[in-house]
């Protein structure tokens, strides 16, 4: 004689089990995907730090290119300290392609649409992110509390580990558009020849974890 109460027992135990093997597939999945979501969405917040960065690099380099043409004290970058450099030696004489570009730099390997460049007007590398935004920090800052100085000091290792990086290139002759400023005069916008520069920055996390490259082109007179 059949024992039903034994098979419905045995039934039910392999019922728990499968429903055992199957809700911890589905935790495990569920853990899974959480942690890959949460990967990306760290992943992205760096790269968007990193565009951050690199948008600050191209206005440095602008600042450079505008200021070395106006002989005005510039920003200069060697071997990883930054320095304040004047020369008015060559006031409103546009930069030239004298400087040997570092190759190897993860920078200039970003830009796939460089082919053996060799001489830029200037190339600085491991500009520090934070000694530029310092001064705001520092402001904001002011009168924090044991509390809000941890959080500072929090903020500093973290935007320590954004460089940026830029070179920029002579291009050549271009034409501007220069506009007249006499309204009682009648002036008109006036086409002008100039020189063109490529600009190219990086924004760059911890080495190579993420890079960001962008350029931008810009026309000096003259």
């Amino acid at each position: 004689m059949i024992n039903k109460n034994k098979n419905i027992q045995g039934f039910t135990l392999i019922l728990s089990l499968v429903l055992l093997i199957a809700m911890s597939l589905m935790g495990g999945t569920l853990i899974v995907l959480s942690s890959s979501d949460h990967r990306d969405n760290n992943n992205d917040d760096l790269s968007q730090q990193a565009f951050y960065v690199a948008e600050t690099g191209l206005l440095e380099a602008e600042k450079y290119l505008v200021n070395s043409f106006l002989g005005l004290p510039r920003r200069a970058i060697e071997d990883g300290v930054e320095t304040a450099v004047t020369d008015s030696s060559k006031k409103g004489i546009p930069p030239t392609n004298t400087i040997d570009v570092d190759q190897s730099s993860v920078c200039y390997k970003s830009f796939r649409n460089i082919i053996n460049l060799e001489k830029v007007v200037a190339h600085h590398t491991g500009g520090k992110f934070y000694n530029i935004v310092k001064p705001i920090v520092d402001k904001i800052y002011e009168s924090a509390t044991d509390k809000e100085e941890k959080f500072k000091e929090s903020e500093e290792r973290f935007l320590n580990n954004y460089t940026y990086e830029y070179f920029m290139v002579n291009v050549g002759k271009a034409e501007f558009q220069e506009a007249g400023s006499s309204v009682a005069q009648g002036s008109i916008d006036v086409i002008k020849a100039g020189t063109a520069y490529r600009i190219y920055a990086c924004g760059i996390y911890d080495d190579d974890k993420a890079i960001i490259p962008l350029e931008s082109l810009v026309v000096l007179p003259g």
